[in-house]
């Protein structure tokens, strides 16, 4: 909780060369059937990995991004792992009973260098502060998530460990979602991977919960990724499933429950049981492009959880290593796209002789329902890297690619017949090909 001006990003400004945003200017300025109103990051880390070209286009607009918020979850687990190893190296605290005592206590949040309006909700967290003594596990030298070794679901090349996601799958029970009868029998560590990757709700919500919402809003701010007068609008402070109660003796007690909810105004239509009509723009579940353009880069140059050592190299590892891979458990893969790694790769793939050696995704898929509540279109969100090669090598041009995509407000457009997914796969092919036609 230190001064922003020392945590908080820098804000994604178009930069790179003239030949770079004339290829990319084209996406901006489609008709309404294909990209208008969407909010798009282009992220080019092909020429410089530190020092990327940028690319954005309606960054500032929020929109309702479902469960692509769960990229939270992810870094203030990671943030918190952080701070506790710090605390523990000054030899002062050791239990996991002494860090719930010290993360509770008011006296400690007093002291943060927070920005006199965030002080607040800073002051929230000794009322609902993180579960450090479930979260964390105290018996090794080196404080980690409870559970298996969060980086075990990939190998040092970020492809998936299928032994060991086979196995967390395995705890399901059979079913392809966690059940909140059942969610205490698996690790933090387990859970936090099922969100990541999977996009469990009933994972995701438990994790929060044991975070708590408090510590999660300040990390976001503290990140300036919560920033909204400067158009940076991921405010993640909500579950994505309701807990059940114990209904017989052998379910699990529901988790803690979720408070501190700060919805934030967005672009998009919800349904509204007092009006209704498609009237709610209020969600706990925002962002834009500009948020996740930012988090990005901070994730693919390690500038996420900085260590005592000045790096953020193993947060954004445990980050990276947490969230989809086009595989088996990929949630967009076991949904949309059958045998395909999601939509915005699947339009990548389109273009011929691609080839994607590497992905890494968090997809936000809100769905229309038979019956209200529910947007008033199918929305999605993409948050995706991927390293591509073209085989055979062209003759002239780029041969293999590193870049991002993330897309806010990505809505299904009845009127000209394209459904949110196919604007998704659209947009996909139209930055390969961009970057494609680069020297």
């Amino acid at each position: 909780m230190g001064a922003r001006a020392g945590t908080q990003l820098p804000k994604p400004k178009i930069r790179g060369s003239q030949a770079f945003q004339d290829a990319l200017k084209p996406i901006g300025d489609r008709d309404q059937a294909e990209f208008k109103g969407i909010g798009i990051g282009v992220i080019d880390f092909t020429r410089s990995q530190s020092k990327p070209d940028v690319w954005v286009h309606n960054e500032d607009e929020p929109y309702r991004i479902g469960s692509a918020t769960k990229i939270a979850i992810l870094l203030a687990a990671t943030q918190l792992r952080c701070d506790v190893r710090r605390v523990r190296d000054l030899n002062l605290i050791s239990t996991k009973e002494e860090f719930d005592a010290l993360f509770a206590n008011p006296k400690l949040w007093a002291k943060a260098h927070a920005p006199p309006p965030e002080m607040p909700h800073v002051r929230q967290i000794a009322s609902n502060p993180p579960l450090v003594s479930k979260i964390l596990d105290f018996t090794n030298a080196k404080v980690d998530f409870a559970g298996l070794d969060p980086d075990g679901r990939k190998d040092a090349h970020y492809q998936p460990v299928a032994a060991v996601q086979d196995a967390i799958f395995a705890k399901l029970h059979g079913g392809s979602d966690l059940r909140w009868e059942t969610w205490d029998e698996l690790t933090f560590s387990d859970r936090l991977w099922l969100a990541g990757s999977h996009s469990d709700n009933v994972a995701a919500t438990s994790c929060l919960s044991e975070l708590g919402v408090p510590y999660v809003k300040a990390v976001q701010r503290a990140y300036g990724l919560a920033n909204h007068d400067a158009g940076m609008h991921l405010l993640l402070s909500g579950g994505y499933d309701q807990p059940k109660a114990k209904r017989k003796p052998s379910d699990a007690a529901p988790p803690r429950p979720i408070e501190y909810s700060e919805p934030f105004t967005v672009d998009d239509f919800w349904w509204s049981s007092r009006t209704g009509k498609f009237s709610d723009k209020s969600s706990h579940v925002p962002g834009s492009a500009a948020a996740l353009t930012a988090y990005m880069i901070a994730l693919m140059t390690d500038q996420l959880v900085i260590e005592v050592d000045g790096s953020g190299l193993a947060g954004c590892t445990t980050i990276k290593k947490n969230l989809g891979d086009g595989g088996p458990y990929d949630v967009d893969k076991l949904t949309e796209f059958p045998g395909h790694p999601g939509a915005i790769p699947h339009g990548v793939l389109s273009v011929p002789n691609t080839k994607i050696n590497l992905q890494i995704d968090k997809i936000g898929l809100l769905a229309t329902q038979t019956r209200p509540p529910g947007p008033k279109a199918f929305l999605r969100c993409e948050f995706m890297y991927l390293e591509t090669k073209q085989d055979p090598a062209p003759a002239h041009g780029r041969n293999e690619m590193k870049y991002a995509i993330v897309a806010t407000g990505v809505i299904a457009d009845a009127v000209h017949g394209k459904n949110a997914a196919t604007k998704s796969v659209l947009l996909g092919a139209a930055v390969h090909q961009a970057l494609l036609s680069l020297p």
